[in-house]
Protein backbone atom coordinates (compact mmCIF):
# COMPACT_ATOMS: atom_id res chain seq x y z
CA UNK A 1 0.00 0.00 0.00
CA UNK A 2 3.30 2.66 0.55
CA UNK A 3 4.82 1.34 -2.06
CA UNK A 4 1.20 2.37 -4.21
CA UNK A 5 1.04 5.79 -2.48
CA UNK A 6 4.47 6.89 -3.48
CA UNK A 7 4.02 5.62 -7.08
CA UNK A 8 0.97 7.95 -7.03
CA UNK A 9 2.38 10.84 -5.05
CA UNK A 10 5.60 10.04 -7.81
CA UNK A 11 3.11 10.73 -10.60
CA UNK A 12 1.55 13.74 -8.97
CA UNK A 13 5.06 15.24 -8.98
CA UNK A 14 5.66 15.07 -12.60
CA UNK A 15 1.73 15.94 -13.43
CA UNK A 16 2.39 19.02 -11.02
CA UNK A 17 5.72 20.60 -11.91
CA UNK A 18 5.04 23.96 -10.88
CA UNK A 19 3.44 23.15 -7.23
CA UNK A 20 5.71 20.33 -6.83
CA UNK A 21 9.04 22.52 -8.14
CA UNK A 22 7.86 25.52 -5.55
CA UNK A 23 7.61 22.87 -2.38
CA UNK A 24 10.65 21.22 -2.83
CA UNK A 25 12.62 25.19 -3.24
CA UNK A 26 10.73 26.33 -0.19
CA UNK A 27 11.69 23.04 1.80
CA UNK A 28 15.57 23.09 0.21
CA UNK A 29 15.15 27.12 1.64
CA UNK A 30 14.41 26.60 4.93
CA UNK A 31 16.60 23.72 5.18
CA UNK A 32 19.65 25.65 4.06
CA UNK A 33 18.91 28.28 6.62
CA UNK A 34 18.72 26.32 9.55
CA UNK A 35 21.81 24.03 8.08
CA UNK A 36 23.88 27.70 7.95
CA UNK A 37 22.65 28.57 11.38
CA UNK A 38 23.31 24.43 12.78
CA UNK A 39 26.71 24.48 11.20
CA UNK A 40 27.98 27.73 12.65
CA UNK A 41 26.70 26.70 16.34
CA UNK A 42 27.96 23.10 15.75
CA UNK A 43 31.66 24.81 15.40
CA UNK A 44 31.39 27.15 18.76
CA UNK A 45 29.86 23.86 20.55
CA UNK A 46 30.48 20.54 18.74
CA UNK A 47 32.98 17.93 20.08
CA UNK A 48 35.78 18.36 16.78
CA UNK A 49 39.00 17.17 17.74
CA UNK A 50 41.15 17.52 19.26
CA UNK A 51 38.25 19.32 21.50
CA UNK A 52 36.26 16.12 21.55
CA UNK A 53 35.20 16.36 25.38
CA UNK A 54 33.69 20.09 24.81
CA UNK A 55 30.11 19.11 26.24
CA UNK A 56 31.73 18.10 29.74
CA UNK A 57 34.15 21.29 29.63
CA UNK A 58 34.25 24.07 30.97
CA UNK A 59 36.50 27.03 31.10
CA UNK A 60 37.93 30.31 33.57
CA UNK A 61 39.99 32.89 31.23
CA UNK A 62 39.40 36.00 33.50
CA UNK A 63 38.96 37.07 37.20
CA UNK A 64 37.53 40.66 38.54
CA UNK A 65 38.49 41.74 42.04
CA UNK A 66 37.57 44.28 44.03
CA UNK A 67 38.40 45.58 48.00
CA UNK A 68 36.91 43.91 50.81
CA UNK A 69 36.97 47.51 51.94
CA UNK A 70 33.67 48.93 50.83
CA UNK A 71 35.06 52.37 51.99
CA UNK A 72 37.54 51.84 49.41
CA UNK A 73 36.81 52.07 45.65
CA UNK A 74 38.87 50.43 42.80
CA UNK A 75 38.44 47.09 40.32
CA UNK A 76 41.00 44.99 38.37
CA UNK A 77 40.84 42.66 36.16
CA UNK A 78 42.95 40.06 34.27
CA UNK A 79 43.81 36.53 34.22
CA UNK A 80 44.25 34.09 36.86
CA UNK A 81 47.92 33.64 38.68
CA UNK A 82 49.49 30.90 39.03
CA UNK A 83 48.78 30.82 42.86
CA UNK A 84 45.30 31.65 41.97
CA UNK A 85 45.37 28.29 39.84
CA UNK A 86 47.03 26.36 42.50
CA UNK A 87 45.16 27.14 45.29
CA UNK A 88 41.64 27.02 44.07
CA UNK A 89 41.63 24.70 40.87
CA UNK A 90 44.64 22.43 40.66
CA UNK A 91 43.06 20.85 44.14
CA UNK A 92 39.53 20.49 42.56
CA UNK A 93 38.20 16.79 43.22
CA UNK A 94 35.20 16.77 42.15
CA UNK A 95 36.58 17.26 38.01
CA UNK A 96 38.08 14.46 35.81
CA UNK A 97 41.01 16.71 35.16
CA UNK A 98 42.46 20.74 35.42
CA UNK A 99 44.60 22.05 33.37
CA UNK A 100 46.37 25.90 32.81
CA UNK A 101 47.37 27.60 30.22
CA UNK A 102 50.07 30.32 30.54
CA UNK A 103 49.24 33.16 28.16
CA UNK A 104 52.07 35.69 29.42
CA UNK A 105 53.99 35.54 26.32
CA UNK A 106 51.45 36.14 23.76
CA UNK A 107 51.12 33.48 21.04
CA UNK A 108 54.19 34.23 18.48
CA UNK A 109 57.63 33.87 18.58
CA UNK A 110 60.39 33.49 15.57
CA UNK A 111 61.77 29.28 15.10
CA UNK A 112 65.35 29.00 13.66
CA UNK A 113 67.55 26.01 13.50
CA UNK A 114 70.93 25.89 14.84
CA UNK A 115 73.64 27.03 13.09
CA UNK A 116 70.89 29.24 10.44
CA UNK A 117 70.08 32.44 10.42
CA UNK A 118 67.15 32.22 8.67
CA UNK A 119 63.77 33.02 11.72
CA UNK A 120 60.70 31.36 10.48
CA UNK A 121 57.45 33.01 12.95
CA UNK A 122 55.15 30.29 14.44
CA UNK A 123 52.53 30.19 16.99
CA UNK A 124 53.08 28.70 20.71
CA UNK A 125 50.97 27.83 23.44
CA UNK A 126 53.01 27.67 27.39
CA UNK A 127 50.60 24.37 29.05
CA UNK A 128 50.93 21.84 31.71
CA UNK A 129 51.11 18.15 31.24
CA UNK A 130 47.15 17.61 32.15
CA UNK A 131 46.27 19.94 28.73
CA UNK A 132 47.34 16.50 26.53
CA UNK A 133 44.92 14.28 28.92
CA UNK A 134 42.14 16.41 28.18
CA UNK A 135 42.69 17.25 24.58
CA UNK A 136 42.77 14.53 22.41
CA UNK A 137 45.74 15.47 19.65
CA UNK A 138 46.60 12.88 17.21
CA UNK A 139 50.71 12.60 17.36
CA UNK A 140 52.16 10.88 13.95
CA UNK A 141 55.47 10.62 16.18
CA UNK A 142 56.40 10.23 19.56
CA UNK A 143 54.56 11.42 22.34
CA UNK A 144 53.62 14.91 25.22
CA UNK A 145 55.81 15.95 27.66
CA UNK A 146 55.61 13.32 31.10
CA UNK A 147 54.35 15.12 34.28
CA UNK A 148 58.41 14.48 35.22
CA UNK A 149 59.05 16.71 32.39
CA UNK A 150 56.97 19.48 32.90
CA UNK A 151 57.37 19.81 36.79
CA UNK A 152 61.56 19.53 35.54
CA UNK A 153 61.04 22.41 33.39
CA UNK A 154 62.91 20.16 30.10
CA UNK A 155 63.08 21.92 27.16
CA UNK A 156 60.95 19.63 25.38
CA UNK A 157 58.33 20.82 22.54
CA UNK A 158 55.45 19.01 20.69
CA UNK A 159 55.09 20.97 17.40
CA UNK A 160 52.19 20.38 14.28
CA UNK A 161 52.92 18.06 11.68
CA UNK A 162 53.21 21.17 8.70
CA UNK A 163 55.81 23.31 11.06
CA UNK A 164 58.00 20.27 11.28
CA UNK A 165 58.01 19.85 7.70
CA UNK A 166 58.95 23.26 7.21
CA UNK A 167 61.47 23.27 9.65
CA UNK A 168 63.20 19.35 9.07
CA UNK A 169 61.77 18.74 5.45
CA UNK A 170 60.81 15.02 4.61
CA UNK A 171 63.21 13.79 7.82
CA UNK A 172 61.98 12.60 11.28
CA UNK A 173 61.50 15.57 13.47
CA UNK A 174 61.35 13.40 16.62
CA UNK A 175 64.35 14.64 18.51
CA UNK A 176 65.69 16.94 16.50
CA UNK A 177 66.35 20.56 17.97
CA UNK A 178 65.43 23.96 17.22
CA UNK A 179 65.49 27.74 18.97
CA UNK A 180 62.94 29.42 19.89
CA UNK A 181 63.22 33.29 20.55
CA UNK A 182 67.28 31.73 20.77
CA UNK A 183 66.75 29.11 23.20
CA UNK A 184 67.08 25.84 22.31
CA UNK A 185 64.26 22.66 22.45
CA UNK A 186 64.37 19.36 21.46
CA UNK A 187 61.12 18.02 19.54
CA UNK A 188 59.44 15.27 22.11
CA UNK A 189 56.45 14.71 19.62
CA UNK A 190 54.84 15.49 16.17
CA UNK A 191 51.01 15.86 16.51
CA UNK A 192 48.63 16.32 13.12
CA UNK A 193 47.54 19.71 12.51
CA UNK A 194 44.58 21.47 14.23
CA UNK A 195 42.16 23.92 12.86
CA UNK A 196 43.14 27.53 13.20
CA UNK A 197 39.49 28.12 14.48
CA UNK A 198 40.14 26.26 17.55
CA UNK A 199 41.03 28.58 20.30
CA UNK A 200 42.20 26.23 22.99
CA UNK A 201 44.05 23.83 21.10
CA UNK A 202 45.18 25.48 18.28
CA UNK A 203 49.07 26.07 17.77
CA UNK A 204 52.24 25.42 16.08
CA UNK A 205 54.19 24.72 18.60
CA UNK A 206 53.49 23.50 22.14
CA UNK A 207 55.97 23.90 25.57
CA UNK A 208 55.57 22.97 29.39
CA UNK A 209 55.06 26.55 31.03
CA UNK A 210 57.96 26.17 33.49
CA UNK A 211 60.39 26.63 30.68
CA UNK A 212 60.26 30.25 32.31
CA UNK A 213 62.03 30.11 35.45
CA UNK A 214 59.46 32.79 36.64
CA UNK A 215 56.79 31.29 35.96
CA UNK A 216 55.53 30.76 39.70
CA UNK A 217 56.47 34.69 40.46
CA UNK A 218 54.44 36.77 37.97
CA UNK A 219 51.21 37.96 39.70
CA UNK A 220 49.90 41.29 41.14
CA UNK A 221 46.99 42.32 43.97
CA UNK A 222 48.39 39.74 46.72
CA UNK A 223 48.39 37.28 43.78
CA UNK A 224 45.38 36.74 42.36
CA UNK A 225 45.85 38.07 39.32
CA UNK A 226 48.70 36.64 36.48
CA UNK A 227 48.57 35.28 32.89
CA UNK A 228 46.65 31.96 33.93
CA UNK A 229 43.71 30.16 31.94
CA UNK A 230 42.26 26.99 33.11
CA UNK A 231 40.25 24.48 31.58
CA UNK A 232 38.18 21.71 33.70
CA UNK A 233 37.04 18.36 32.26
CA UNK A 234 33.84 17.11 34.03
CA UNK A 235 33.04 13.24 34.56
CA UNK A 236 29.83 14.53 33.36
CA UNK A 237 27.70 18.03 32.66
CA UNK A 238 25.52 16.99 35.19
CA UNK A 239 28.50 17.88 37.22
CA UNK A 240 28.80 21.66 36.81
CA UNK A 241 26.91 22.62 39.59
CA UNK A 242 29.29 20.74 41.87
CA UNK A 243 32.19 22.24 40.19
CA UNK A 244 31.09 25.60 41.09
CA UNK A 245 30.22 25.16 44.38
CA UNK A 246 33.71 23.56 44.82
CA UNK A 247 35.55 26.13 43.57
CA UNK A 248 33.63 29.14 45.57
CA UNK A 249 34.51 26.75 48.65
CA UNK A 250 38.29 27.09 47.76
CA UNK A 251 37.74 30.62 46.57
CA UNK A 252 36.71 31.32 50.23
CA UNK A 253 39.29 29.61 51.73
CA UNK A 254 42.04 31.14 49.79
CA UNK A 255 40.78 34.62 49.98
CA UNK A 256 40.39 34.79 53.58
CA UNK A 257 43.44 36.40 54.80
CA UNK A 258 43.54 38.80 51.57
CA UNK A 259 41.98 42.75 51.50
CA UNK A 260 40.46 41.80 47.92
CA UNK A 261 37.86 39.39 47.14
CA UNK A 262 37.38 37.48 43.50
CA UNK A 263 34.63 37.60 41.28
CA UNK A 264 34.91 34.97 38.22
CA UNK A 265 31.88 36.52 36.88
CA UNK A 266 29.89 33.40 36.56
CA UNK A 267 32.70 30.97 35.34
CA UNK A 268 33.25 28.23 34.84
CA UNK A 269 31.66 28.42 31.78
CA UNK A 270 30.64 26.06 29.58
CA UNK A 271 31.74 25.54 25.70
CA UNK A 272 28.87 27.71 24.41
CA UNK A 273 29.34 29.91 27.38
CA UNK A 274 33.31 30.51 26.75
CA UNK A 275 32.96 30.58 22.65
CA UNK A 276 31.40 34.41 23.30
CA UNK A 277 33.06 35.55 26.68
CA UNK A 278 35.46 38.72 25.76
CA UNK A 279 37.49 40.01 28.62
CA UNK A 280 35.75 40.48 31.88
CA UNK A 281 32.24 41.67 29.66
CA UNK A 282 28.80 41.13 31.26
CA UNK A 283 27.08 38.19 29.30
CA UNK A 284 23.84 37.98 28.85
CA UNK A 285 23.35 34.50 27.67
CA UNK A 286 19.52 34.17 27.77
CA UNK A 287 19.75 36.75 24.97
CA UNK A 288 22.39 35.05 22.97
CA UNK A 289 20.31 31.93 23.14
CA UNK A 290 16.76 33.70 22.26
CA UNK A 291 18.67 35.32 19.35
CA UNK A 292 19.59 32.44 18.06
CA UNK A 293 16.04 30.17 18.84
CA UNK A 294 14.27 32.82 16.81
CA UNK A 295 16.43 32.71 14.03
CA UNK A 296 15.71 28.76 13.80
CA UNK A 297 11.47 29.65 14.53
CA UNK A 298 11.49 31.98 11.86
CA UNK A 299 13.46 29.74 9.16
CA UNK A 300 10.76 27.28 10.02
CA UNK A 301 7.70 29.26 10.21
CA UNK A 302 8.00 31.37 7.07
CA UNK A 303 8.24 28.60 4.77
CA UNK A 304 6.05 26.50 6.72
CA UNK A 305 3.06 29.27 6.16
CA UNK A 306 3.79 29.70 2.47
CA UNK A 307 3.77 25.90 2.40
CA UNK A 308 0.35 25.96 4.22
CA UNK A 309 -1.14 28.09 1.66
CA UNK A 310 0.22 26.42 -1.27
CA UNK A 311 -1.79 22.92 0.06
CA UNK A 312 -4.89 24.83 0.78
CA UNK A 313 -4.40 25.64 -2.42
CA UNK A 314 -3.46 22.81 -3.72
CA UNK A 315 -6.38 20.93 -1.83
CA UNK A 316 -8.76 23.23 -3.22
CA UNK A 317 -8.05 22.05 -6.52
CA UNK A 318 -8.46 18.47 -5.59
CA UNK A 319 -11.75 18.61 -3.62
CA UNK A 320 -13.42 17.11 -6.21
CA UNK A 321 -10.85 14.37 -6.60
CA UNK A 322 -11.54 13.41 -2.72
CA UNK A 323 -15.23 14.28 -2.93
CA UNK A 324 -15.21 10.81 -5.56
CA UNK A 325 -12.86 8.72 -3.75
CA UNK A 326 -15.08 9.37 -0.60
CA UNK A 327 -17.99 8.62 -2.89
CA UNK A 328 -16.09 5.19 -2.96
CA UNK A 329 -15.54 4.59 -0.08
CA UNK A 330 -12.46 5.52 0.65
CA UNK A 331 -12.01 6.38 4.66
CA UNK A 332 -10.79 9.71 5.90
CA UNK A 333 -7.36 8.01 7.39
CA UNK A 334 -6.38 6.87 3.80
CA UNK A 335 -7.10 10.28 2.25
CA UNK A 336 -4.84 12.10 4.82
CA UNK A 337 -2.19 9.07 4.60
CA UNK A 338 -1.88 10.12 0.72
CA UNK A 339 -1.51 13.66 1.20
CA UNK A 340 1.39 13.10 3.90
CA UNK A 341 2.78 10.07 1.17
CA UNK A 342 3.13 13.13 -1.67
CA UNK A 343 4.65 15.76 1.29
CA UNK A 344 7.20 13.37 2.46
CA UNK A 345 8.86 12.88 -1.02
CA UNK A 346 8.40 16.15 -1.76
CA UNK A 347 10.30 16.94 1.16
CA UNK A 348 13.27 14.26 1.34
CA UNK A 349 14.08 15.88 -2.25
CA UNK A 350 13.77 19.62 -0.62
CA UNK A 351 15.91 18.00 2.16
CA UNK A 352 18.50 16.55 -0.13
CA UNK A 353 18.73 19.75 -2.39
CA UNK A 354 18.81 22.14 0.74
CA UNK A 355 21.29 20.08 2.45
CA UNK A 356 23.38 20.89 -1.35
CA UNK A 357 22.98 24.04 -1.44
CA UNK A 358 24.13 24.54 2.42
CA UNK A 359 27.05 22.90 2.14
CA UNK A 360 27.90 24.98 -1.42
CA UNK A 361 26.90 27.93 0.36
CA UNK A 362 29.29 27.21 3.64
CA UNK A 363 32.00 25.79 1.46
CA UNK A 364 32.21 28.84 -0.72
CA UNK A 365 31.84 31.32 2.26
CA UNK A 366 34.24 29.11 4.72
CA UNK A 367 37.08 31.30 4.35
CA UNK A 368 35.01 34.30 5.43
CA UNK A 369 33.12 31.97 7.93
CA UNK A 370 37.05 31.17 9.17
CA UNK A 371 37.92 34.69 10.17
CA UNK A 372 34.65 35.06 12.27
CA UNK A 373 36.71 32.29 14.49
CA UNK A 374 39.77 33.72 14.83
CA UNK A 375 40.26 34.79 18.47
CA UNK A 376 43.74 36.91 17.79
CA UNK A 377 45.23 38.91 15.52
CA UNK A 378 48.84 37.92 14.50
CA UNK A 379 51.25 40.81 13.42
CA UNK A 380 52.95 38.22 11.00
CA UNK A 381 50.26 36.31 9.82
CA UNK A 382 52.86 34.06 7.83
CA UNK A 383 52.51 32.48 10.75
CA UNK A 384 50.19 30.55 9.32
CA UNK A 385 51.19 29.77 6.34
CA UNK A 386 52.11 26.33 7.21
CA UNK A 387 49.00 25.50 9.25
CA UNK A 388 46.60 25.77 6.24
CA UNK A 389 43.65 23.91 8.44
CA UNK A 390 40.47 25.96 8.90
CA UNK A 391 37.49 24.62 8.60
CA UNK A 392 37.56 21.16 7.83
CA UNK A 393 34.63 18.50 5.77
CA UNK A 394 34.22 17.09 9.18
CA UNK A 395 33.21 20.02 11.28
CA UNK A 396 30.63 20.25 7.59
CA UNK A 397 29.27 17.36 7.37
CA UNK A 398 28.37 16.05 10.80
CA UNK A 399 25.10 13.75 9.90
CA UNK A 400 23.51 14.30 13.51
CA UNK A 401 23.37 18.07 13.16
CA UNK A 402 22.00 17.10 8.92
CA UNK A 403 18.87 14.66 10.71
CA UNK A 404 17.96 17.36 13.91
CA UNK A 405 17.93 20.69 10.38
CA UNK A 406 15.80 17.86 8.61
CA UNK A 407 13.54 16.60 11.24
CA UNK A 408 12.75 20.17 12.38
CA UNK A 409 11.95 20.49 8.49
CA UNK A 410 10.07 17.71 8.78
CA UNK A 411 7.74 18.13 11.16
CA UNK A 412 6.42 21.84 10.11
CA UNK A 413 6.12 20.40 6.26
CA UNK A 414 3.97 17.73 7.96
CA UNK A 415 1.78 20.06 9.75
CA UNK A 416 1.45 23.11 7.19
CA UNK A 417 0.09 19.76 4.81
CA UNK A 418 -1.34 17.77 7.77
CA UNK A 419 -3.74 20.98 8.84
CA UNK A 420 -5.63 21.40 5.06
CA UNK A 421 -5.69 18.00 4.08
CA UNK A 422 -7.17 17.54 7.62
CA UNK A 423 -10.07 20.32 6.91
CA UNK A 424 -10.89 19.67 3.21
CA UNK A 425 -11.46 15.54 3.86
CA UNK A 426 -13.70 16.23 6.94
CA UNK A 427 -16.18 17.77 3.76
CA UNK A 428 -19.11 15.82 3.33
CA UNK A 429 -19.16 13.82 -0.39
CA UNK A 430 -22.15 16.22 -1.70
CA UNK A 431 -19.29 19.57 -1.03
CA UNK A 432 -17.09 17.99 -2.08
CA UNK A 433 -18.81 17.25 -5.44
CA UNK A 434 -20.18 20.49 -5.97
CA UNK A 435 -16.22 21.88 -5.79
CA UNK A 436 -15.85 19.65 -8.49
CA UNK A 437 -19.29 21.01 -10.46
Amino acid sequence: MIRHYFKQAWQLLKDNKLFSTIYILGTALAITMIMIVSVYLYMKEGNIAPEVHRSRMMYVATVEIRPKDSTQTGMAAASLSYQTVKNVFYPLKSAERVSAELQEYGEEASVSLPGQTEDIPTVVKYVDAAYWDIFRFSFVEGHPFSTGEFQSGIRTAVIAESFARQLFGTEPALNKRFLLDSEEFMVGGVVKDVSYILPNTFSLVWLPYTVNPNWEERVFKEGLLGFYKVYILAHSSKDFNRIKKEIESHIGRYEANLTWKMDLLGQPDDTFTHSFRKGNRALDMPQIKAMFALLLIIFLMVPALNLSGLNSSRMEKRTGELGIRKAFGAPRSVLIQQVLTENLLLSFIGGVVGLIVSYALVFAAKEWLASSFLFYTLSNPSALISSSVGITPAMLFNIEVFLWAFIAVLVMNVLSALVPAYRFSRRTIIDSLDEKI
